[in-house]
C-alpha cells in the first residue's frame, strides 16, 4: 500500500489533477451527498437551489483537488511548498515569535488545503512547532499521514496527549497549531457558539489553551489563488492578558471563520459531520 501511495505521489500534479477531475464527477453522485447538501442548506438558508448546487459542485472539485494534493504532499519538497503556499506576512510573524517567551497559538480551519498549510508553516518558520492531530483508524494510512505531516520538523501529538506534552515542554515550544473547527467527541465537555446559523460545539482548548499559557493567538487565513496555489495570512486574533472566566477567543475565531467561509464557501469541508453534537 505504501509503495502504491508513493508511486501516485511522484506523479506530476498536472496528471493528478486529471485524476481529480474524474473523481469529482463520480464522488458528487454518492460520497456523503446527503451530508453535504444538508450542511449547505442549513448554513445558507438565504441561498436558492441553484446557488446551493453551484457550491455543491465546486466543493467536490476542490475536495478531489485536496485529495490528490495530500497524496503529492508525501514526496513534495520544501522548495515546491514555498512556491505553492505563499505566507504573505511571514517576516512580521517571525519577528513576533522571536520576541515571545511563550509559544504563539495558531488557530487553523478546514479551508482550502490544511495539509499543505501545515507543511508550509513548518518550512517557512523552521521553529519548534507542535500540532495536535487525531489518530486514524487505519494503521497504514495513519503512518503515511504522520510521516507526511512531520517531514519538515513538525512535532505531531495525538490529541489525547497534547495537554500533557505542552505542559512538559512549554519552555521549548515556539508555535502550537490547532485545527479549531473540527467537531469534538460527543462525550467531551465543549463550548457552544453559533456558526452559520447553527448552535455549534467547539473544543474547550480553543479558549483555555492560550489562556493557560498566556499566549498570543493568530487566526490563519488561506485562500485559493489558482489551482494548486494558495495565499496565506496570519491575523492577530487576541493577546494576553485574558479574563479567565470570560469567553473571548472563541467568538473572535468563529467570526473570522464565518467570514472565510462566506467569501469562498466551496473551499470549506462540507462533507464533515460538523453538527453531529447537539446542544441539550
Amino acid at each position: 500500500m505504501k509503495f502504491i501511495y508513493y508511486i501516485f505521489s511522484i506523479l506530476p500534479l498536472k496528471l493528478l489533477y486529471v485524476l481529480s477531475d474524474l473523481m469529482s464527477f463520480l464522488l458528487k453522485k454518492f460520497y456523503r451527498k446527503n451530508v453535504v447538501k444538508k450542511n449547505l442548506i442549513n448554513s445558507f438558508p438565504e441561498k436558492n437551489d441553484n446557488e446551493i448546487n453551484n457550491i455543491y459542485n465546486d466543493f467536490y472539485k476542490n475536495l478531489c483537488d485536496l485529495f490528490v494534493e495530500v497524496i503529492k504532499a508525501y514526496t513534495i519538497t520544501s522548495k515546491e511548498i514555498k512556491k505553492r503556499v505563499i505566507i504573505e506576512n511571514y517576516e512580521e510573524i517571525d519577528k513576533i515569535i522571536k520576541n515571545e517567551k511563550k509559544p504563539i497559538v495558531i488557530l487553523a480551519t478546514h479551508q482550502c488545503n490544511w495539509e499543505w498549510l501545515l507543511l508550509a508553516v513548518g518550512v517557512y518558520f523552521r521553529r519548534n512547532f507542535v500540532c495536535s492531530y487525531k489518530q486514524l483508524s487505519n494503521k497504514t494510512f495513519d503512518e503515511i499521514m504522520l510521516k507526511t505531516r512531520s517531514k519538515f520538523g513538525i512535532k505531531m501529538i495525538e490529541a489525547k496527549e497534547s495537554i500533557t506534552y505542552l505542559n512538559k515542554n512549554l519552555n521549548k515550544l515556539e508555535i502550537v497549531a490547532l485545527a479549531a473547527d473540527q467537531s469534538p467527541r460527543i462525550d467531551m465537555k465543549v463550548y457552544w457558539q453559533k456558526l452559520l446559523n447553527q448552535e455549534t460545539a467547539f473544543y474547550r482548548g480553543i479558549e483555555l489553551l492560550p489562556k493557560r499559557f498566556k499566549s498570543k493567538v493568530f487566526f490563519i487565513s488561506m485562500r485559493r489563488s489558482i489551482r494548486g496555489i494558495y495565499n496565506v495570512k496570519l491575523i492577530n486574533l487576541d493577546s494576553p492578558p485574558y479574563e479567565l472566566k470570560k469567553s473571548e477567543i472563541l467568538p473572535k475565531y468563529v467570526d473570522f471563520l464565518e467570514k472565510e467561509i462566506y467569501k469562498n464557501p466551496s473551499d470549506w469541508l462540507w462533507s464533515h459531520k460538523r453538527w453531529k453534537v447537539n446542544k441539550r
